[in-house]
C-alpha cells in the first residue's frame, strides 16, 4: 500500500515538474475567452503574481482586423465593442463595424430622401412650366386674333410669308433692350429668342429686319446688325418719301442674293406692315395697281382678309401708286394747303370728339391742351352744323365757313 502511494507521488511530481506544451490553436478556432477570477483561484496558489500576470496576458486575445467588404458576426462585433471600451481607458479610440454600418445606412437613407425630394421638386417645376407655356400659347393666339401664324417645325410665331422673300411678322419682344414694356410683351407676342432661332435655322445669313415702330426699338446686334428702322406712329401714315426710301432699301437687299429675304414688322405686324409691304409689291411690279396689292396682302396675312383696313393707310398706298405711274417713282414737290374744315359722317348728336391736326414734323392744332398749342382751347373750334348725322367743323374766322356749313 505504501509502495503504490509513493509511486503515485513520484508520478505526480514528474508530471508537475515537466513543462506542458499547449497545443497551437488552429486559425479556424474561435479565440478563447478570458479566464474569470474564479477559475484563477482554482489554479495552483504556489505561482508568483508576476507569472500570473504573464499567463493572463498570454491568454488575452486582440481582435483581428476585418476587411472592408466582409461582414462580421455578432460575436466579433461584441468583442470589438468590448475592446473599444477597454481601450478607451488608455485614451485610444476605435470605431466599431456596427457604428460604421449605421453611418452608412444613415447616409443611404439621407441620399434616398434627397433623391425623392429632388424628383418631387423637378416634377412640380416641370408641371408649372408646362402650365405657364400653355397659358402663354393661348395668350399669343388671342393677341394675334385673325392673323395667320407660322406653325411648322416646332415654331409657333405670329409670322406670314407674303411671298417667298417677303415676310410679315409681329414685334419681336422679350428683350430688355426694348424697355420694360417690350420685355413684358414677350409673354404674349413673338419672343426674341424664338424669332432669332427661326431665322438662324431657315435663313441664316440671308435675312434683314425692317422695324416700323416708333414706340419700340431693340438692339440691332441681336440680328447680327442687319436691322433697318423706318419709324412712324401706330394708326398713322408715314411721310411719302419714307415709303420710297423703304422700297429702295428692300430692293437693294433682295437683288444681292436670290436667297435673301425681307422681314417687315411693326407692333402687331398688320396695318403699318401692310402699308409698306403693299408699296413694296407695287415697286417690285408684283401687281400693277394698289387694289391688287392690298387684296393679295389681306388674304395672305389674315384669315378673314382684313389686315390693311384703315382708309388713310389705304389712301397712302394709292398715293404711292400714282407716284410710280405718273411721276416715275419720285415724289412731286409738296404744295401748301389751307385747312378750313372737315366733316364726320354718321355721328351721334351727343358726341363731341377731340380733334388733333398734325404733320410729320409735329402737332399743328389740337382741341386738347398741348405744350405746343396752349393758346387753343376746345371752344375755339366750332361745330357749325349738326343734322342728318353730319358734323361740320371749322376754324373761326376762316373764309368760306358759311358755304362749308351749308354744304
Amino acid at each position: 500500500m505504501q509502495v503504490e502511494i509513493a509511486t503515485s507521488a513520484m508520478e505526480s511530481e514528474s508530471t508537475s515538474s515537466s513543462p506542458q506544451v499547449p497545443d497551437k490553436p488552429s486559425d479556424a478556432e474561435a479565440p478563447k475567452a478570458i479566464p474569470s477570477q474564479k477559475d484563477n483561484s482554482s489554479q495552483d496558489t504556489s505561482k508568483s503574481p508576476a507569472s500570473a500576470m504573464s499567463s493572463w496576458a498570454k491568454t488575452l486575445n486582440f481582435p483581428q482586423p476585418v476587411a472592408p467588404g466582409q461582414q462580421g458576426s455578432a460575436v466579433g462585433d461584441a468583442g470589438t465593442s468590448t475592446f473599444s471600451r477597454f481601450a478607451s481607458g488608455f485614451g485610444l479610440s476605435f470605431t466599431s463595424k456596427a457604428s460604421e454600418a449605421n453611418d452608412r445606412a444613415g447616409g443611404n437613407s439621407l441620399t434616398a430622401q434627397s433623391g425623392v425630394f429632388e424628383s418631387i421638386t423637378k416634377g412640380l417645376i416641370d408641371t408649372s412650366l408646362n402650365a405657364v407655356k400653355a397659358v402663354q400659347v393661348k395668350a399669343r393666339h388671342a393677341v394675334s386674333q385673325n392673323k395667320r401664324r407660322y406653325q411648322e417645325g416646332g415654331f409657333d410665331l405670329d409670322m406670314t410669308y407674303i411671298t417667298e422673300n417677303i415676310i410679315a411678322m409681329g414685334f419681336p419682344a422679350g428683350d430688355m433692350s426694348s424697355g420694360f414694356f417690350g420685355y413684358v410683351e414677350g409673354f404674349y407676342r413673338n419672343h426674341m429668342e424664338e424669332v432669332i432661332k427661326f431665322f438662324e435655322t431657315h435663313h441664316q445669313g440671308n435675312y434683314k429686319v425692317y422695324n416700323l415702330c416708333s414706340e419700340r426699338l431693340y438692339d440691332a446686334s441681336l440680328f447680327g446688325g442687319k436691322v433697318a428702322s423706318f419709324p412712324f406712329d401706330d394708326h398713322n401714315c408715314p411721310p411719302i418719301h419714307l415709303i420710297e426710301l423703304f422700297c429702295l432699301s428692300a430692293y437693294s437687299w433682295l437683288k444681292e442674293d436670290i436667297l435673301n429675304v425681307v422681314v417687315v414688322h411693326c407692333k402687331a405686324g398688320m396695318a403699318r406692315t401692310g402699308l409698306m409691304i403693299c408699296s413694296l409689291l407695287m415697286f417690285l411690279k408684283f401687281f400693277p395697281t394698289a387694289e391688287g396689292c392690298i387684296n393679295y396682302y389681306n388674304k395672305k396675312r389674315c384669315v378673314d382678309g382684313k389686315a390693311l383696313v384703315l382708309p388713310s393707310q389705304i389712301r397712302y398706298v394709292k398715293y404711292f401708286e400714282r407716284i410710280l405711274t405718273q411721276f416715275g417713282g419720285e415724289a412731286p414737290p409738296g404744295r401748301r394747303c389751307m385747312l378750313r374744315g372737315f366733316r364726320f359722317h354718321k355721328c351721334s348728336s351727343w358726341i363731341r370728339p377731340s380733334i388733333t391736326i398734325s404733320s410729320h414734323s409735329g402737332i399743328l392744332f389740337s382741341t386738347k391742351k398741348h405744350p405746343k398749342t396752349k393758346d387753343l382751347m376746345p371752344e375755339d373750334f366750332w361745330i357749325r352744323t349738326q343734322k342728318k348725322g353730319i358734323m361740320v367743323f371749322a376754324l373761326p374766322g376762316e373764309p368760306g365757313l358759311t358755304e362749308l356749313a351749308a354744304g
